[in-house]
């Protein structure tokens, strides 16, 4: 009794991810800045607008290198995960100082949008991982299915 996936609903999880991601993040990535800019003015919202974007290609590019990831070889997915999140984390801290040395960017206004729009991007990937699941079709116990 082997089950089998129906190969009409079996979808490749990683795009369906990546697409469920970027429909939450996008909006979000848009929306911030706007609110931004109706409390605290121009600069904090152009300051939420980078951080907003900085998150979505950080993010991506995470998925896209854990894709990488996982192409390889089997024993060492949870190294090369770690290997991509230090690398997440190495690139944006560089970003994030360089972009403090400026005068006109304001950095809370940068990290919390950041911080919403990688949440919503997250949540956004987990709901395009449970879209691309396959249902499993279980043989009965007379042999047929």
């Amino acid at each position: 009794m082997t089950p089998t996936v129906t190969t009409a609903t079996a979808r490749p999880a990683a795009r369906t991810m990546m697409l469920g991601a970027l429909v939450a993040g996008v909006p979000v990535a848009l929306l911030v800045p706007l609110l931004t800019w109706a409390a605290v003015g121009g600069w904090g919202a152009v300051s939420a607008l980078v951080g907003s974007a900085l998150s979505l290609v950080v993010f991506a590019l995470g998925v896209l290198g854990i894709r990488g990831v996982l192409a390889g070889p089997t024993a060492s997915t949870m190294a090369g995960a770690f290997g991509v999140f230090v690398l997440q984390m190495a690139a944006l801290g560089a970003v994030i100082w360089a972009l403090a040395q400026t005068t006109w960017l304001q950095i809370v206004p940068l990290v919390v949008a950041f911080v919403l729009v990688g949440l919503v991007f997250q949540a956004g990937l987990v709901v395009g991982y449970l879209r691309s699941r396959s249902p499993l079709t279980l043989p009965t116990a007379g042999g047929g299915v």
